[in-house]
């Protein structure tokens, strides 16, 4: 009766879902959430947190635990002589079992050619005891900390049938039957040091051996490769200890921020961060914009050695807006100029919308007026010399281009496209083109004197969704992302190679970075997605026909990913977590960052105990040792240790 209500409840009902959700059957597992009704099992049931990886393989292992002792329990009750009738039992819980014929007795040892009587005994004893040694030695030498089981599933019937008669004899006849070989046939592990080997160690699960665990295994670093294997983070650097907290807004703005500080403890009125960049040439510059008016400037230095742990914010914070700016303004985008000496910000106020041009200082040096609010992109062109912004414009989009210093306009309009609905992403492939893409549409855009000019649409599909493109100067090749989990590559010829990436829409993608004198193999140029699915994959883009070369796992959606500007390393963050690798060698992350708990992560959106949460943004300053990691009201400054 237990056992029929503990599998009628809901607890194995959430293992099953977990074990689904893990071996990638999001399918099945998507729909056990919409009939139970629980948006989020693994965090709406109060047991959830007590479940383990993998649980459901483990009550399966007990399970066939359970059926071995109930079958040797059944071979008791024959009488000695019942060897026929021990014989029938020689099924299993997958059918009748296929015994191997009995193998021939081995040649007697050396050592038991002694005389007859008393020498003969002993040194069968002794043999035997030495084969027990030696097979715990092997045991122990096995890598990766696991015992080594037999290489051969027999299901205790090892010497073939004849060896079940007797089994089932000594069974009536000594009251410790289960220490032969039974139909588990499991080896126990090594005991610890002053510990009792007849306790059961509840840790092991396995009920029968791998075949592949009595072989030498590579070695004992278990590699993230693979959907089907959890993150190791054994040993890796926690960065929890040497974050700062920067408040993205004074409770009086006239005051200056002078300290680092959490923000407070009500939301209400704590801005929600919509963007942050590290200035490209100075590592201790930190830009943020967002809602309540936010678009300031920090000078982040790092903690010297007589202050471990402790960064601090500099005085010199100020704000890139007029003073007489309203609190209702909101910053929708920002850029700073590839030299590092100006930014240019993005703002709508009362349904109007401007571009404006600050020094890195804050000094104020032009305002370009937008038609519609709100400007969803900024970016400028590799030389410094052009703007790009990209707009609503009556029921379609505007795409712009001012021109500097002169500040003249080029535009481009895409008449009923829906910026709203499907958005728009622009990169630069020269100081004079740029990729513009988003939905099913890929056009290639050339600035000429007055005007933007269509130099070519690229052909694509009805049911392409477009989400993202980034352009590689190294490789000519420019990358677009999909809500469908497409990585499509095009080159110059317009040509496209298209990559099955991930299950789920890819939520962020970055080109490795190299520095210019750096060469790199013909061959390779990486690229790196993230999706839905919890996955961050490396390809060479140069040869996308071939799997990932990295395959690096998280506990929940990938939001965001970031490559230190050298390359080294890659950062991929989630909704909670920031684990950092080294490109090179990614079989363990090399660090990890766990944000506290605080009320100002979640959305303004939500109730206080909703877990929805809007915009994050995760980058790296210029030397590639302090990572921002944004969420809704909350930026946090991460020092790494390279």
């Amino acid at each position: 009766m237990v056992v029929k209500e503990f599998l009628d409840s809901d607890r194995v009902n959430f293992l099953i879902w977990r074990y689904l959700l893990e071996g990638n059957y999001r399918e099945t597992a998507a729909k056990f959430q919409k009939e139970w009704h629980v948006k989020e099992p693994h965090r709406d049931f109060d047991f959830a947190r007590h479940v383990k990886g993998h649980a459901l393989i483990s009550i399966v292992n007990r399970g066939l635990l359970y059926y071995a002792l109930e079958r040797d329990f059944a071979l008791d009750q024959f009488p000695q002589h019942a060897a026929v009738e021990a014989d029938a039992m020689q099924f299993g819980i997958f059918g009748p079992l296929t015994v191997p014929p009995p193998l021939p007795p081995p040649p007697p040892p050396a050592a038991a050619r002694m005389d007859e009587d008393d020498n003969a005994v002993a040194a069968t004893v002794e043999t035997a005891e030495d084969a027990e040694a030696s097979r715990k030695r092997a045991q122990q030498q096995v890598p990766n900390g696991s015992p080594a089981k037999r290489p051969r599933l027999s299901n205790g019937y090892e010497n073939g049938a004849d060896a079940a008669a007797p089994v089932a004899a000594t069974a009536t006849t000594t009251a410790s039957t289960t220490t032969a070989s039974t139909p588990m046939d499991v080896d126990p592990p090594p005991p610890p040091p002053h510990h009792d080997s007849g306790q059961h160690d509840a840790s092991n699960n396995h009920a029968y051996p791998s075949p592949l665990e009595g072989e030498q295994l590579p070695p004992p670093i278990v590699q993230t490769d693979g959907p089907e294997q959890g993150t190791q983070m054994d040993k890796v650097e926690e960065l929890s200890p040497d974050t700062t907290f920067i408040r993205l807004m004074d409770d009086d703005r006239s005051v200056p921020e002078t300290t680092p500080s959490p923000s407070p403890a009500g939301t209400e009125n704590a801005p929600v961060l919509l963007q942050c960049e590290w200035n490209p040439r100075d590592p201790s510059v930190l830009a943020a914009a967002g809602t309540d008016a936010l678009a300031r400037v920090w000078t982040v230095s790092r903690p010297t050695a007589s202050e471990p742990g402790h960064n601090h914010v500099s005085p010199r914070a100020h704000t890139l807006l007029d003073p007489d700016t309203p609190r209702t303004t909101t910053v929708t985008a920002l850029s700073w100029t590839s030299d590092g000496t100006a930014i240019a910000l993005a703002t709508d106020s009362s349904s109007q919308a401007a571009v404006s041009v600050w020094s890195a200082d804050g000094i104020h040096m032009q305002t370009m007026e937008v038609s519609e609010p709100p400007v969803i992109k900024l970016c400028w062109n590799p030389g410094s010399t052009a703007l790009l912004a990209i707009s609503p414009e009556k029921g379609g989009a505007l795409v712009t281009v001012y021109s500097s210093p002169s500040s003249t306009a080029s535009t481009f309009r895409l008449l009923g496209h829906d910026i709203a609905a499907t958005p728009l992403d622009a990169a630069w492939t020269s100081d004079a083109e740029f990729l513009l893409c988003g939905g099913d549409l890929l056009l290639c855009l050339h600035c000429a004197e007055s005007s933007l000019v269509q130099v070519r649409k690229f052909d694509t599909k009805l049911d392409d969704s477009f989400t993202q493109v980034l352009f590689d100067w190294r490789s000519k090749l420019a990358a677009t992302s999909s809500d469908k989990g497409t990585l499509d590559l095009w080159d110059e010829s317009g040509q496209r190679r298209s990559i099955s990436a991930h299950q789920g829409a890819i939520t962020s993608m970055a080109w490795q970075p190299l520095p210019p004198a750096q060469l790199n193999a013909d061959d390779e140029r990486l690229i790196a997605t993230g999706g839905d699915d919890c996955a961050i994959l490396i390809w060479n883009a140069r040869r996308p026909d071939s799997k990932a070369k990295c395959f690096l796992t998280m506990d929940s959606p990938i939001v965001r990913l970031a490559f230190t500007p050298d390359g080294a390393f890659i950062a991929g963050a989630t909704s909670r977590q920031v684990l950092i690798w080294k490109v090179d060698n990614h079989a363990v992350p090399r660090a990890s960052w766990n944000r506290p708990p605080h009320p100002g992560w979640l959305s303004p959106k939500g109730s206080s105990d909703s877990d929805e949460e809007d915009e994050h943004c995760l980058c790296w300053d210029v030397s590639g040792q302090q990572l921002a990691y944004g969420s809704n009201s909350r930026l946090a400054v991460i020092n790494f240790n390279r």
